[in-house]
């Protein structure tokens, strides 16, 4: 019995393959989770418009003015309008002076709403003026307006020059049907 001496038996090169795709994969993955997983990069420093515009969207929150059921202007038939009306405001001093003066808001936004027409409302762009007549309508009653804002279908919320920094932020309607 002679044993042999000299090369050692070769290795599969399958395995070598193996066993590189799954450190490439192992190091894909951690790559990608490292990626995923990280904290967004603070933003650069873009100036203080943007910087007030972060801290705003930090400090927004919502309060509901409730639902309003309101007839509309008769165009060919009984209308009714429902809609659900919430505020976003970045000023947390707000909260407080709404919760105050929320029956004369009510009040203006109910009579806002029953001088609408059908027609008015049934397009985005209708929806959208009314919301910033109710806009207006409540920056009126808050004292961030000097004048109260009419309250006709033919005219809209005029935006009064300190309007952007009022502490509303939005007008938010939660739920809008017209029957």
């Amino acid at each position: 019995m002679e044993e042999e001496v000299g090369t050692p038996p070769k290795k599969s090169k399958k395995k070598l393959i193996l066993l590189i795709a799954a450190v490439l994969l192992l190091a894909g993955g951690g790559v990608a989770a490292f990626l995923l997983l990280s904290p967004p990069a603070a933003p650069k420093r873009g100036g203080a418009a943007s910087a007030e515009a972060s801290r705003a969207q930090l400090t927004a929150k919502f309060i509901e003015l409730g639902q309003f059921t309101a007839n509309l202007i008769r165009e060919d038939g009984d209308r009714y309008l429902q809609v659900a009306i919430s505020l976003k405001i970045t000023n947390p001093d707000l909260e407080d002076k709404i919760k105050e003066t929320k029956p004369e808001i009510l009040h203006r936004v109910n009579m806002l709403l029953q001088s609408k027409y059908p027609s008015e409302l049934s397009t985005i762009d209708g929806k959208e003026r009314l919301a910033q007549q109710i806009k207006g309508q409540v920056e009126y009653v808050l004292g961030i307006r000097k004048t109260a804002p009419a309250i006709s279908s033919e005219q809209d919320a005029a935006p009064e020059t300190n309007t952007g920094k009022s502490g509303i932020a939005d007008v938010l309607f939660t739920s809008f049907i017209i029957q």
